[in-house]
């Protein structure tokens, strides 16, 4: 049966600065290094490397401790890890999947933040974990429901990530001279404050901001530790090799005192989920990751019901001063890089080979249908010859 799972996984990726220039180089060194364990090939590359007819794909491999460029067969499964910085990188992708159109899909996506909120607002036990979610419709909207919260909102791209672009506003009250206070990321996830005197002029500078982006709102939720860092968990939950979803490890990732987000790529950095929950929450701490537990073991299922089937999910949790739970976000192309910093040693290392592990099942799935096939064949010839 092993030979049945020979095969090639593609990692199709964006384009970035480096030797070979592709994203998460280390992630894919990682899997290159593991393929053989599983009887697989990875093949990396980017969408404009796929041939026309889908016959060839220009992409790289990991061999000899050095990267080589090589022209090979299209790829058995493709895990498509792009993301999109524009149209015109999507649309690439999506040529690239057409042309790859006999290659199976290592996992289907996840639709955008508002379509995730939308699917898990029908289900009660996961619409409980829900902050409240609107989308912006104009300045107006923002204005009434700045009125109604103490403690300002949150915005963010409904296809954002890596907290770019992200914005918290507020009213400031008299105490604190008034007017609208407006910090967050920009483009390039650098911080900015602003306080603006007219609530006209924060209104029309967030309209502006904004574009023609489509963003959701949510109240600005105290997320931070007793140190004053924003925090949240990140649970990786992904398929193994017999195709059932494990939880592979949970961590907590920090911010810098002040920052509006805890994503790493925004400068923040990590730390072992058990300790960080008793230092913070006394004994009830255990009582918590438990709770984490149980729910993103739940939300996989659900979410998989709707999109299609999934391969890994990143999912993110808030938890408040009281112990609540706030389920922010879920991601289909998850990063790993948290286990690393944390010094979890067997998370960092299964979450890079179980995405090794379920392309074997898949394949094996496949071959195992293709034989069956065969012998339904075989067997129905047989009768109709009356042997």
């Amino acid at each position: 049966m092993r030979d049945l799972a020979a095969g090639c996984l593609g990692i199709m990726t964006g384009q970035r600065n480096g030797n070979p220039p592709i994203a998460e180089p280390a992630f894919c060194i990682d899997l290159c290094r593991a393929a053989p364990l599983y009887n697989l090939k990875v093949l990396v590359f980017h969408p404009e490397g796929v041939a026309a007819d889908g016959q060839s794909v220009n992409g790289f491999t990991w061999q000899d401790g050095e990267w080589q460029q090589r022209v090979s067969p299209p790829p058995d499964i493709v895990y498509n890890r792009c993301f999109y910085r524009s149209f015109k990188e999507r649309k690439e992708a999506a040529a690239a999947l057409s042309a790859l159109s006999r290659s199976l899909p290592w996992s289907r996506g996840l639709p955008d933040k508002w379509g995730v909120y939308e699917i898990l607002k029908h289900d009660r036990r996961a619409a409980a974990l829900l902050p409240e979610t609107r989308l912006y419709t104009g300045s107006r909207n923002l204005s009434t429901l700045l009125a109604e919260r103490e403690y300002g909102l949150f915005l963010k791209p409904k296809a954002g990530t890596h907290g770019k672009r992200t914005l918290h506003t507020k009213l400031l009250g008299s105490g604190s001279g008034g007017g609208i206070s407006v910090r967050g990321r920009d483009p390039g996830n650098e911080s900015f404050h602003y306080v603006f005197a007219a609530e006209d002029n924060a209104l029309k500078w967030i309209h502006d901001f904004i574009g023609s982006r489509r963003y959701i709102i949510q109240p600005y939720l105290h997320l931070t530790s007793s140190k004053g860092q924003p925090f949240d968990v990140r649970v990786l939950m992904q398929k193994n090799g017999h195709g059932a979803w494990s939880l592979t490890g949970m961590a907590v990732r920090l911010g810098n005192r002040g920052s509006l987000t805890s994503n790493l790529h925004g400068g923040g950095t990590a730390a072992a989920l058990l300790p960080f929950l008793l230092a913070e929450y006394g004994p009830a701490g255990r009582d918590i990751m438990e709770e984490l537990i149980t729910e993103a073991e739940y939300l996989p299922p659900l979410l998989e019901n709707a999109c299609g089937r999934l391969g890994e999910l990143g999912l993110d949790f808030g938890i408040d001063a009281g112990g609540r739970l706030y389920l922010l976000e879920a991601n289909s192309k998850p990063g790993r890089t948290v286990f690393q910093l944390t010094g979890d040693r067997r998370a960092a290392r299964l979450a890079a080979e179980n995405p090794l592990r379920y392309a074997r099942h898949l394949l094996l799935a496949g071959a195992g249908r293709r034989l069956s096939s065969q012998t339904a064949n075989v067997t129905t010839k047989n009768d109709i010859n009356g042997s």
